[in-house]
């Protein structure tokens, strides 16, 4: 009866700790123990949809917009973020890449690139650039199976227009909630994509499964 309660008690004690450390994005320039899918090398345009790596599933709404191409997917030709006074551009250096190619100020649309995920994973992101200056945010968003928004993220970085320059950015959770992850406006690119589904629980969590276990053993010990 007395271990009884005390297995009651820490699972109590559990429930209230992941209460207390609710899941929740937060963006991150570094995923440690991640890993980088990299996209084929197919220079494909317009919508989509592309898979890659183990099931991920690209695609745009920009089916047919900036200069009559919409988005680009493994893209090795070339790309721009403004230019010198801009973000710079990224050459065939920087590998295939995904572009959205198109800005509200530029074509007055919206447009999104979606990579959805096989499974949930806690962590995701990758190498970005975009164009500086637009009128409306450039956003990156990840969200879970049920459609609904996690984070969001709005880009400010400034490269100086270096070539192949950029910031990697990584949303990163508490648990594996993470299905979709979406990239908005402003000519946005993205490559090195990069995913986690091997983060450990929160630290907390993770010291009161310790402790349970080896209470509950030491209560066998205590017993035999």
């Amino acid at each position: 009866m007395e271990a009884r309660k005390l297995l009651l008690g820490a699972i109590l004690l559990l429930g209230l700790c992941l209460a207390a450390n609710p899941s929740a994005a937060s963006v991150v320039t570094s995923l440690p123990g991640g890993t980088v899918y990299a996209m084929p090398a197919v220079n494909d345009t317009g919508p989509g949809p592309e898979t890659f790596g183990p099931g991920i599933v690209w695609s745009s709404t920009n089916a047919n917009l900036h200069l009559n191409t919409g988005s680009v997917f493994g893209y090795t030709i070339g790309y721009g973020f403004g230019g010198s006074t801009g973000n710079g551009k990224w050459d065939a250096a920087i590998g295939p890449m995904a572009g959205l190619d198109d800005s509200f100020f530029e074509e007055g649309v919206i447009d999104t690139m979606t990579f959805t995920l096989p499974s949930p994973v806690m962590g995701v992101g990758g190498f970005m650039n975009y164009t500086p200056g637009g009128t409306t945010p450039t956003t990156i968003a990840v969200y879970d199976s049920m459609d609904t928004l996690i984070e969001s993220y709005n880009l400010t970085f400034l490269t100086g227009g270096g070539t192949d320059s950029g910031q990697f950015l990584y949303f990163l959770e508490s648990s594996p909630i993470i299905k979709y992850f979406t990239l908005t406006d402003n000519f946005i690119g993205i490559t090195d994509f990069t995913t986690d589904p091997s983060v450990p629980l929160p630290g907390a969590v993770w010291l009161m499964g310790s402790g349970l276990a080896g209470l509950l053993g030491w209560r066998r010990f205590r017993k035999g």
